[in-house]
């Protein structure tokens, strides 16, 4: 047994060498092979971006003429816009008009209660009555030396004075009776019949809504363009419809937050389409005739340095600085950095990379 156990042994001592031996190839052989392909990975991927095309679309620049308008935002106000308020105390006896009513100038709006100022009126009038008979019997004293020139003045002062306490007391009636200052559409009102309202009282608010103004403020190097008398197309959001107002007055300075400067133009609503505080997408004409490239806005990429767009050449995309003007709805004007006839990708931007090849899919 001793023997057999011995014999085992000695067999056991080469197999293990021969073992262990095959298992060292093995390992550092799938090492080598694994550094080998390694090493082919890094060698090709050049070759293989090489290979990658990425299709893009293209736009061809054109020319166009700054005609064609650039787009800012405006706003729609009313031509004018009153709160209409007491300008006497007294107590409400009557409202005549209804909440978004359209009344005219000179609508009896609300009526403050006025009787003691016509007592006022009828007491100061008899007592004209009489005055101005006195005054009469002084002139003829006058006439005749019977009275002095100091006494005659006297009455006389008495008598123009009265007229004046008249004229006022009229006044005082007059503001009891608040009308409409000009046509338009009532508002909300605030008071009731029967309030007090005191002096200043707020009672409701005017909008002129037949006339509208269109307010928007334009980039300052448009500011020696011909402004005045110019036409401006606008849209509003929720309707089709395109909309043409006239410039009537530019404000004399520039805003030195936004370097802009604000214009006004007149737009008729008769067909009361439109409400004050509407938002305006406009666009102006400058009439200035200048005719520059125009790329669309989508196609260039603001950066740290200004903006830049990526041009379509011989295959490969290539990144080029440019200096922009003005902006369309659908296009920006390009003043250098782009000619004539240039083919500017406008889609897969992100993932452009300067000399990277492309494909014009839509050309």
């Amino acid at each position: 047994m001793k023997k057999t156990q011995k014999y085992l042994l000695y067999l056991s001592i080469p197999l293990f060498f021969a073992l262990a031996f095959f298992l060292y190839n093995s390992f550092f052989k799938e090492k080598e092979v694994i550094l080998a392909e390694a090493k082919n990975n890094e060698a090709t991927p050049s070759s293989k971006r090489q290979g990658r095309v990425l299709p893009v679309s293209v736009h061809i620049a054109e020319l166009m003429a700054r005609e064609d308008g650039f787009l800012r935002i405006g706003n729609l106000i009313a031509n004018e816009k009153v709160d209409i308020v007491s300008e006497q105390s007294g107590r409400v006896v009557s409202i005549n008009f209804k909440e978004g009513q359209f009344v005219k100038k000179g609508t009896l709006l609300i009526k403050l209660n006025d009787s003691e100022l016509q007592v006022q009126l009828k007491k100061a009038q008899y007592q004209y009555t009489l005055l101005e008979e006195r005054l009469e019997r002084q002139r003829i004293l006058l006439e005749k030396d019977a009275v002095s020139r100091e006494d005659y003045d006297k009455v006389l002062t008495e008598f123009n004075v009265l007229k004046q306490d008249i004229e006022q007391l009229k006044i005082s009636i007059e503001k009891m009776h608040i009308v409409a200052p000009f046509s338009g559409v009532v508002g909300f009102r605030d008071v009731s019949l029967g309030a007090f309202l005191q002096l200043n009282s707020k009672i409701t608010y005017l909008v002129d809504v037949a006339n509208l103004i269109v307010e928007v403020a334009i980039p300052e190097k448009y500011v020696l363009d011909k402004l005045y008398g110019a036409t401006i197309n606008f849209t509003v959001e929720g309707m089709i419809d395109n909309f043409s107002a006239v410039i009537y007055a530019v404000d004399p300075q520039v805003d030195i937050n936004t370097r802009t400067i604000m214009v006004r133009a007149k737009y008729n609503n008769s067909r009361n389409l439109l409400r004050p505080g509407m938002s305006a997408k406009v666009m102006l004409n400058t009439g200035s005739g200048d005719i520059n490239v125009y790329v669309p806005n989508q196609a260039v990429v603001p950066d740290v340095n200004g903006r830049s767009v990526w041009v379509y050449r011989s295959g490969k995309a290539k990144f080029v600085p440019v200096q922009t003007g003005n902006r369309t709805a659908d296009m920006l004007e390009i003043l250098s950095g782009v000619e004539k006839g240039d083919t500017i990708i406008t889609t897969g931007l992100m993932q452009l990379r300067e000399g990277i090849s492309v494909s014009a899919s839509n050309l």
